[in-house]
C-alpha cells in the first residue's frame, strides 16, 4: 500500500506543487489588492476550486492506474489498487482543508481585525455538529469516488470506443438505482439545508444548525451506503483482476 501511495504521490507531486503555488498566489492577491467582500468570495472560490482539481486528479490516478502494466508487476493485494487513489485524495484533501482553516483564521484576525466568534455568529452550533458536518460531507464525498471508481473499472472492462460511454451509463444507472432504493427504504434523503443554514446580515455570516445530521433514521441510510461500497470495492477487485485489460 505504502509503495503504491508513494509512487502516486511522486508521479503527482509536480501538479501539486504547480497548483499549491497558484493558490497561494490568488490568495495573496485577493488579500492586499480586494476589498474583503469581493476577496473572501474569491478566496473561497479558489479553495473550492483546488478541492475540485484534487477530486478530478484522484480519478484520474485510478483511471490511469488500473490500466497500468507495471503497477500490475507491484506485489502487492488487488484492494491497495483501489485504496491507493482514494488514500491518496483523501491526504491531499486534507491538507487542503488545514491550509484553508489556517487561512481562514488569519485572514478574519488579521486582515479584517475581527475576533472569529464575533464575525460567524453561530447559535446551536458547537464542536460537535461541526465535526459531524464535517464527517457527513467527507462520507458523501467518498461514497460519491467509489461509485465513479466503479463505474472506471466497468468501462475499462470494454476495449472498443463504447468503454466510456458505458462507463457514464453504469454510474448513471447507479446514482439513481441508488436513490430509488433508499427513496423506498428510508422514506427520502434529506437536503443540504436540513444540515445547515447560512444568512448574511450586517453584522457578518450567520450560521444556524438545523439539528442532528445523524437523527432521524439517517444512520440507517448511511449503514446501508457502507454495505453498498464494500459492495462496490469488491466489485472493483474482480473486475481489475479478471477483466480490465491493460
Amino acid at each position: 500500500m505504502m509503495t503504491l501511495l508513494k509512487y502516486d504521490f511522486r508521479r503527482n507531486w509536480n501538479t501539486l506543487l504547480a497548483g499549491l503555488v497558484i493558490l497561494m498566489i490568488i490568495q495573496v492577491g485577493q488579500t492586499i489588492l480586494m476589498s474583503p467582500v469581493t476577496g473572501s468570495l474569491l478566496g473561497i472560490m479558489a479553495y473550492v476550486g483546488a478541492g475540485v482539481a484534487i477530486f478530478v486528479k484522484m480519478i484520474k490516478t485510478y483511471t490511469a492506474n488500473i490500466r497500468s502494466y507495471n503497477r500490475r508487476l507491484i506485489p502487492v493485494t488487488s484492494l491497495s489498487h483501489v485504496l491507493s487513489p482514494i488514500i491518496f485524495g483523501i491526504l491531499c484533501g486534507l491538507g487542503l482543508m488545514l491550509l484553508s482553516f489556517t487561512h481562514g483564521y488569519l485572514y478574519i484576525t488579521m486582515k479584517l481585525g475581527m475576533n472569529l466568534s464575533s464575525y460567524l455568529d453561530m447559535p446551536n452550533i458547537n464542536i460537535t455538529n461541526i465535526i459531524s458536518i464535517l464527517l457527513f460531507t467527507g462520507w458523501i464525498v467518498l461514497f460519491m469516488t467509489i461509485i465513479i471508481f466503479f463505474s472506471i473499472s466497468v468501462a475499462g472492462t470494454f476495449r472498443w470506443k463504447t468503454g466510456p460511454w458505458i462507463g457514464i451509463v453504469a454510474f448513471l444507472i447507479l446514482i439513481n438505482l441508488i436513490s430509488w432504493l433508499e427513496n423506498m427504504i428510508f422514506a427520502g434523503k434529506f437536503t443540504p439545508n436540513d444540515m445547515i443554514q447560512f444568512t448574511e446580515g450586517s453584522a457578518g455570516i450567520s450560521i444556524t444548525a438545523s439539528g442532528n445530521i445523524w437523527a432521524d433514521g439517517r444512520w440507517g441510510s448511511t449503514v446501508f451506503e457502507m454495505a453498498l461500497a464494500l459492495l462496490l470495492v469488491w466489485a472493483m477487485v474482480y473486475l481489475n483482476n479478471k477483466k480490465v485489460e491493460v
